[in-house]
């Protein structure tokens, strides 16, 4: 061995080469219960929507219960479906309904930094969807009264209140349905629509809120479950026409005109509810699943197959358009 050779071998002996320690990634913070909790609510852009559509239930039923019991209790308005509809008590409490799904809509908007406006009524053409929602709304209505003619499934006359009068009614109620319309749409087609469709999608959105829409028509005097099941399908119908114009302008100029050609033109039962001073006065005539009994034409079986024009109706006239779903990007709610 020669001395470099020795040399090196009592340098390893001296300093031996240090062991190499063996890779150990850091492991993942785990996360705490705080922040699993507020992953329940909260997801990456903001507030879950299916608890925003509750939170915003809440403040609307919160509000109109509140709006109802000053008007009951302290100007003795009549309860809802207490007696016959007049257009001044409709008009009175309508106002105070839409208030309230307005002011929540505005609540809501600001968790979501945007506009009161964006869900459903900033919309282009917004006058042209409005009169041709108004104009489809006239036609099948009187269609359906119509057929249920021909069918013997109602009976119609005239009322006897004089042509001033007559005027004065259709303008008030006119009005009245406006706002029925507004509030019905709003709640239903409005914020809660399109956060869950921007969640979900449009057409989860549409059966649960045409569930709810349906069975809120349970409290009406004289339902039945054929007109619960008509009104849940005449959500799902509307919300396609939502769907196709991305805003609810078509829907209220559907809504509203169908509301006053069915309980003032004609006068018939409105989901059970009588509207007073109308135009003509109908009666339901024959067995109750061809006239609707005490619901009125949307409990008459003749309703489905006007429900399926009215979605071909849908299909052709409006421009497939869908709404930019204005709430979040999508995730589940």
């Amino acid at each position: 061995m020669t001395e470099s050779a020795e040399y090196r071998g009592a340098s390893e002996q001296t300093h031996p080469a240090a062991p190499t320690a063996p890779y150990s990634p850091t492991p993942p913070a785990r996360p705490s219960a705080g922040s699993r909790f507020k992953k329940i609510w909260i997801g990456r852009n903001g507030l879950r929507a299916g608890w925003a559509a509750l939170l915003f239930f809440m403040i609307t039923i919160g509000l109109v219960a509140a709006g109802g019991f000053v008007l009951h209790h302290l100007f003795h308005h009549p309860a809802p479906g207490s007696e016959a509809m007049t257009p001044g008590h409709t008009i009175v409490g309508e106002c105070m309904t839409v208030g309230a799904v307005l002011i929540a809509t505005k609540v809501m908007s600001l968790f979501d930094k945007k506009s009161w406006l964006d869900y459903g009524l900033r919309a282009p053409r917004r006058v042209a969807h409005l009169l041709q929602g108004v104009v489809c709304g006239v036609i099948l209505l009187s269609g359906m009264m119509g057929l249920l003619l021909l069918t013997h499934g109602v009976t119609i006359e005239f009322s006897a209140i004089g042509t001033l009068a007559v005027i004065k009614s259709g303008l008030l109620w006119a009005v009245a349905f406006a706002l029925v319309a507004l509030f019905e749409e709003l709640v239903c087609r409005g914020y809660a629509f399109f956060t869950l469709a921007s969640g979900t999608n449009a057409f989860i959105a549409a059966i649960l809120l045409s569930l709810l829409f349906g069975s809120a028509h349970g409290h009406n005097a004289g339902e039945s479950p054929a007109g619960l099941i008509a009104a849940g399908l005449f959500g799902m119908v509307i919300s396609l026409s939502v769907w196709r114009t991305g805003s609810l302008w078509w829907a209220l100029g559907f809504h509203a005109a169908w509301d006053w050609s069915e309980s003032f033109v004609f006068g018939a039962n409105d989901s059970g509810q009588v509207a007073s001073s109308t135009w003509m006065l109908s009666h339901a005539a024959g067995p109750a699943w061809l006239s609707g009994g005490s619901v009125g034409p949307e409990g008459s079986m003749m309703i489905f197959p006007v429900l399926i024009v009215l979605t071909l109706v849908i299909m052709l006239t409006l421009p497939r358009n869908p709404a930019r779903w204005v709430r979040r990007e999508r995730q589940l709610a």
